[in-house]
């Protein structure tokens, strides 16, 4: 469950401890950490993108008037919402729970420490990806009498256009059965490769086209190298771990598509995603032609599922897709996958829940970061009916005196640690961070346009 950050934010925490709070609305905790990642992994408006104590007291007002505006608002969740917080939570779940399962990854790191010695390579290679012991079989016999990958590929498609990799690193492979085959050793021009049991399932055949080296003679940047190696080390063996533990959770589990509604299933998912740009209420449910709800769509341990059921689980969790080969198969096919997936997340899910992973800090917290942030949104379009009033440059007289008002209605119920504010570093970049993994990919709720001020003449001091 990793997170794709496209910067390194360990400089950003200075001195001060992530888990220390910098400011309390009521029960609401705003912690030095869920300041910097609103501050950093998102970009913020043009009136607080630099890095003074000035832009940091305005994106404390920011975040703090998000809890004021949550407080009052007064209006119900609507349904499509709520699946979409659970949703959220449920993700933070699997996230926390992998960490739990993959804390002692790191200490068998020594197993890919070859991999510095070979990350200045880089490989160009034809593969082919098949799916049966037939196709193995019959693979294995043309490459044992001597037959190229390309030799293959034309001889059972008539086309010359074989798969290929160009300048594939050991950070770029992206699949980790490929990358401790294709790191283990040099390989030379025309080495075929396999079989190779992919992640995914599939067994892959490699043919190395080409291999050329990388020259850095610069010092430091050799030496970022190694402390990013080092970190794709533990990812790699944390994914492994966790991969293991899956394997283990869904073991004896039997999942069987009923032919007599998938296909019509799968050709009305097929519509609404291809009208999906023209949605505005995504739900997954409402603007799909499925037929009979109560039809049964799938069995999982003999247990019937029908459509209608499906589509819930889809509501709060929407459809992932896998990548790669995948986007070639046939799309009933990819739904196929992209059902096994939403299935298996199902299963971890029940699992964080007997670890009680859904009272964790962490879990909690993001429950609550996207739920002040929804309804604080809702409420400043009950003061501004009109979007337009408010952009990434500006903020209205109106929507500053109303966050005034607030805090100084909840005053007494504010309170606010300055020196932790004060000892936050942050960098003045426009960055976008995303999950890498799951079905809800921004890493955090867009930065709240509430509030353009700088003043923190109200609450009361914080003492940690």
């Amino acid at each position: 469950m990793i997170r794709l950050i496209i910067f390194i934010f360990s400089f950003l925490f200075s001195n001060v401890d992530s888990d220390q709070i910098i400011a309390k609305v009521g029960d609401k905790i705003i912690s030095v950490q869920d300041f910097i990642e609103r501050a950093e992994y998102t970009p913020r408006p043009f009136y607080c993108r630099g890095k003074s104590s000035i832009d940091k007291r305005i994106i404390l007002n920011s975040l703090i008037g998000e809890k004021l505006f949550s407080i009052e608002m007064t209006k119900e969740v609507p349904i499509e919402i709520d699946n979409y917080l659970v949703g959220r939570r449920n993700q933070k779940m699997r996230e926390v729970l992998f960490e739990s399962i993959t804390q002692d990854s790191f200490k068998k790191k020594n197993k890919f420490s070859h991999w510095k010695s070979l990350s200045s390579l880089e490989y160009s290679f034809s593969y082919l990806s098949i799916s049966s012991d037939y196709q193995l079989n019959e693979l294995q016999n043309e490459i044992s009498i001597g037959k190229s990958l390309d030799e293959i590929f034309y001889l059972k498609t008539n086309s010359t256009n074989i798969p290929k990799r160009e300048n594939v690193n050991l950070f770029t492979v992206g699949n980790r059965s490929l990358r401790e085959i294709l790191f283990s050793k040099i390989w030379n021009s025309g080495d075929i490769i396999g079989p190779i049991k992919t992640d995914d399932n599939l067994i892959m055949f490699v043919q190395i086209d080409s291999r050329h080296k990388i020259i850095n003679m610069n010092q430091s940047a050799m030496l970022q190298v190694d402390e990013e190696i080092d970190n794709l080390i533990v990812t790699h063996l944390q994914e492994s771990d966790f991969d293991i533990y899956v394997k283990d959770v869904m073991s004896g589990l039997t999942f069987e598509l009923n032919p007599n509604t998938y296909l019509g299933f799968a050709n009305s998912i097929k519509e609404w995603y291809a009208k999906a740009s023209d949605i505005k209420n995504n739900d997954g449910k409402s603007f799909l032609n499925i037929g009979n709800p109560d039809d049964v769509l799938l069995t999982l341990n003999d247990e019937e599922i029908h459509i209608g059921e499906v589509l819930d689980w889809m509501a709060v969790h929407p459809l992932v897709f896998r990548d790669g080969y995948y986007k070639e198969l046939h799309f009933s096919d990819q739904l196929k996958y992209a059902l096994a997936d939403l299935i298996k997340d199902r299963s971890l899910n029940i699992e964080s829940f007997k670890r009680n992973l859904d009272q964790d800090p962490d879990v909690l917290s993001e429950y609550e970061k996207w739920y002040d942030n929804y309804r604080a949104i809702s409420h400043r379009k009950e003061i501004i009916e009109d979007e337009k009033e408010f952009n990434s440059s500006k903020v209205t007289k109106e929507l500053n005196e109303y966050f005034i008002d607030l805090t100084k209605k909840y005053s007494q119920e504010i309170r606010i640690n300055l020196d932790a504010l004060e000892q936050i570093t942050l960098s003045s970049i426009d960055m976008a961070t995303y999950n890498k993994i799951g079905p809800y990919k921004l890493a955090v709720p867009l930065f709240p346009i509430i509030t353009n001020t700088y003043k923190l003449n109200y609450g009361q001091p914080l003492n940690m």
